[in-house]
């Protein structure tokens, strides 16, 4: 028995891509996407005492909307922001010992990314460009990272320009692997002397140097969606970049797929719907605040059980591409 979601009082339904009339697929680039997503975690613990915990929700942004949100859960829960950023967590908390399994289940509509407009940047919100000048953590604005920043900007006098310049770098000097150690941190520094990693160091570098030309960058993480299946599971997330011109607004870029598309042109200044934004930022204080350190970024759960971090649990994430049919269609 196919599921049907309704989104409006004139009975608009989603149904599976595949089983839609037309037949073809819409284009990534130039078509709003719809997905069910599944994220499932289970968590095991024997300690007896007060567990936390904090689930990624997905955001709602110039591109993004959330149609639908199920929460199924053994414990209390509700959904928080965070104090800096906006970011929307699923917050629940009980006594332990713990054994149990949430699962969030979303309907996504997702478009194109094409940007946002500079007057929706306003101060003191979450897309203000003063929150993304500063250095992070793991991405420092000094040393090797303001010198290659100040050998690539050089004789660019936009933000534009200085960050097509910084994302060429990147894409001309980085390699997409994982391998050994090191990678995937978000490591800066650690990206530029290795020249390789995976999506977190492209575009940690890439935000190191354009801050350090004083260009206000952001980090963005999500779940990708594969553009050549209509359902099936997700191995992990996808993170990106937008950096802000105050005559275009906040424009993205993704130079890890450039890489791997050997498109670069393609991905600078806008972005297929083929992802599902969940948070920004990179050392993130939760809310309710967790009583560890600032979390490097902020994707999968955090736990805490008796206030100290708990990292076994496990998850999985599930997607399905759906289309909008009309009543006529039914």
């Amino acid at each position: 028995m196919r599921r049907a979601f309704i989104l409006t009082a004139g009975f608009l339904f989603l149904v599976p891509a595949g089983l839609a009339t037309g037949g073809a697929p819409p284009s990534a680039w130039t078509e709003t996407g719809h997905y069910q997503f599944e994220y499932r975690v289970r968590i095991q613990d024997k300690t007896p005492g007060p567990i936390s915990i904090w689930i990624p929700y997905p955001a709602e942004s110039e591109a993004q909307r959330v149609l639908e949100a199920h929460v199924e859960a053994p414990l209390p829960y509700r959904i928080t922001s965070d104090k800096k950023f906006g970011n929307r967590m699923a917050y629940l908390h009980g006594e332990g010992p713990w054994d149990g399994e949430i699962v969030l289940r979303f309907l996504v509509e997702r478009d194109p990314f094409r940007g946002v407009p500079p007057d929706a940047a306003a101060p003191g919100t979450p897309l203000d460009p003063a929150l993304y000048l500063g250095a992070d953590r793991l991405i420092p604005l000094q040393g090797k990272i303001r010198r290659l920043s100040a050998e690539q900007a050089k004789g660019r006098q936009s933000p534009g320009e200085k960050a097509r310049a910084i994302y060429d770098f990147v894409y001309r000097t980085m390699t997409y692997k994982k391998e050994g150690t090191g990678w995937g941190r978000g490591d800066a520094v650690w990206a530029c002397d290795s020249h390789y990693g995976n999506c977190t160091d492209f575009h940690s570098l890439f935000i190191g140097m354009a801050r350090s030309a004083s260009v206000p960058a952001r980090f963005l993480i999500g779940f990708p969606i594969p553009m050549d299946a209509e359902e099936g599971t997700v191995p992990g997330y996808h993170c990106w970049a937008e950096f802000f011109d105050p005559e275009r607004g906040w424009v993205g870029l993704d130079a890890s797929e450039a890489w791997k598309n050997r498109q670069p042109e393609d991905y600078f200044g806008r972005l297929p719907n083929n992802r599902i934004e969940f948070t920004v930022g990179r050392d993130l204080v939760l809310e309710p605040p967790q009583q560890g350190e600032p979390l490097n970024y902020f994707i999968y759960p955090y736990v805490e059980v008796g206030g100290k971090e708990l990292k076994g649990f496990t998850t999985e994430f599930h997607f399905k591409k759906l289309k909008p049919r009309s009543p006529a269609a039914s």
